[in-house]
């Protein structure tokens, strides 16, 4: 991951400038370790954004309970 792509992230993610400018001094030099960066936002009190936590995710859900598609006709067809 470059700096830039880490930057863009966590701008999306809604990390404050000043945040993010100490983040990306941090790792400027360094390899991007996305799970140090995890922590380093945890701990300036904004989520993770770089690993997911499958685990927090529902696990009732299945694929069962999936709608199905109504798959439209490749033809057009005029009704009168």
């Amino acid at each position: 991951m470059k700096i830039s792509e880490l930057e863009f992230e966590m701008e999306l993610n809604g990390v404050d400038e000043a945040d993010i400018a100490e983040i990306v001094e941090l790792y400027k030099n360094k390899d991007i370790n996305t799970e140090a960066v995890d922590r380093e936002l945890v701990q300036r009190g904004y989520p993770k954004i770089f690993s997911i936590d499958y685990d927090s995710y529902d696990e009732e859900w299945e694929d069962d309970e999936a709608t199905s598609v109504e798959r439209f006709p490749y033809k057009h067809h005029l009704d009168e």
